[in-house]
């Protein structure tokens, strides 16, 4: 009697095992947007970036996180070659939106645009839209910033010698320069394809022509990067 209390627990427990195992063919793998995302470290880190067309080309992004008091914050500041800082984007870990955008002006002033439109990092395949505006390049005018971005698929790039999971976006970039008296503008449009990596952040860029093409080269230490600009 005992062996036969046990033989029917034991089947009660594997029938309840099989009817709970969701059966392999329905699961599906699912890829969170955020993980192309940069990741929240207090310690600087310089992305080298270098451009394919013209080897001599380069960029840098200074990434690090930063606590206040409503929650994690990553800053990516944009450095030219010689370490000129052009801008800085500060995005709210939480809800991915943009923060604040801080441009550098003519006279070297730093200073924060208005922020129209704060989306920049499509969490789903849903269209985002950016759009800044700021002081332009002459007394009485005034820059619009836009960036549209838009899911393509997920491919694996080679980076860094290696093969990457990366997320692909499709971007338009729209810089309008506007006469605040008369109202007129010029208008300039960019398309271009942004690749980001798996755990790393933004991972390369180039136009539709391949006219402009950069690859993340290199990630170093702030140390390192000071000795580069500076030699």
């Amino acid at each position: 009697m005992t062996r036969f209390i046990a033989l029917l627990c034991l089947i009660t427990c594997l029938f309840s095992c099989s009817e709970n195992k969701v059966p392999s063919s329905t699961k599906v793998d699912e890829i969170s947007n955020e993980s192309f995302f940069y990741v929240y470290d207090t310690i600087p880190k310089i992305y080298q970036y270098r451009e394919v067309v013209n080897g001599m080309f380069e960029q840098f992004h200074r990434v690090y996180g930063v606590r206040r008091g409503d929650g994690k914050h990553v800053l990516v500041e944009h450095f030219t070659q010689d370490g000129r800082l052009t801008e800085t984007y500060d995005y709210l870990v939480d809800s991915m939106l943009v923060y604040d955008h801080m441009v550098v002006g003519v006279k070297g002033d730093i200073r924060s645009a208005s922020l129209a439109k704060n989306q920049m990092f499509p969490l789903d395949d849903q269209e985002v839209q950016f759009k800044s505006i700021f002081p332009g390049l002459s007394e009485g005018f005034v820059l619009e910033y836009e960036r549209i971005r838009k899911l393509d698929k997920f491919e694996k790039r080679n980076i860094q010698s290696k093969e990457l999971e990366c997320l692909k976006l499709n971007e338009r970039i729209r810089v309008s320069n506007i006469n605040v008296n008369s109202k007129l503008q010029n208008e300039s449009v960019n398309d271009i394809i942004v690749y980001f990596g798996k755990f790393i952040g933004l991972v390369e860029w180039h136009d539709k022509n391949f006219k402009q093409h950069y690859v993340l080269e290199n990630i170093i230490s702030q140390d390192e990067w000071v000795k580069i600009i500076s030699g």
